[in-house]
């Protein structure tokens, strides 16, 4: 695979401190509920979660599936990752520093992949979906976690924005148009937080799930 090792991202400065934000960490359990009940997890699962940040979203799913490999673009995320799973001593976690847009994914190798909060950064996600999909075993599933569309007041910085949330509908004409199948979106979460402008907002967070047909 093509890694990005000697690449330093925006979110390498904020690593150290990311799961100190409990709303973060309220989120993140609220996309691993909203896809356990969206998708038959199973133990025999092997899964990858894309933009994996510290783990948060990976540690809840690990529970429920055979495997987890956290995929991330930044080294001091995957580093703090790394301290959580050597104090834990769990075997069935795997980290790859990689830009998913441009590494050469193994084919057929997972029966779920999930991302939360990541689409928003992603130029292209049309191509991105399109990129993931032979990663997928037939009949495995994708969880998409990120922003209902907004006014633009959710990141007070907008560096490395790319979209001010999605309607589900189109997230969902993405999967279908790159060969996934039963496409279905539900709300996951609710973020309650003053915007960029410091008024007080109320952020719906969607999960949108299917399959690879």
């Amino acid at each position: 695979m093509k890694t990005t090792a000697n690449t330093v991202t925006p979110f390498d400065d904020k690593a150290a401190e990311w799961d100190a934000n409990p709303a973060r960490v309220a989120l993140a359990r609220a996309v691993v509920e909203a896809t356990r009940a969206a998708v038959p997890l199973r133990p025999d699962m092997a899964a990858m979660d894309f933009g994996a940040g510290t783990g948060l979203v990976t540690l809840g799913l690990l529970r429920e599936v055979g495997e987890v490999t956290a995929v991330d673009s930044s080294a001091e995320m995957l580093r703090v990752l790394g301290e959580k799973v050597r104090a834990l001593g769990v075997a069935n976690l795997h980290t790859l520093q990689c830009d998913i847009a441009q590494t050469a994914l193994p084919v057929s190798r997972f029966d779920l992949i999930v991302s939360s909060m990541v689409l928003h950064h992603l130029p292209d996600v049309a191509t991105v979906l399109k990129h993931l999909r032979p990663a997928l075993r037939a009949g495995g599933w994708i969880a998409l976690a990120d922003l209902d569309v907004e006014d633009g007041t959710f990141h007070a910085d907008p560096r490395g924005i790319h979209h001010h949330g999605f309607e589900r509908t189109t997230v969902c004409r993405w999967l279908e148009e790159n060969g996934f199948t039963n496409t279905d979106s539900r709300e996951a979460y609710r973020i309650t937080r003053p915007g960029s402008d410091g008024v007080l907002r109320t952020y719906p967070v969607f999960l949108v799930t299917a399959r690879a047909g």
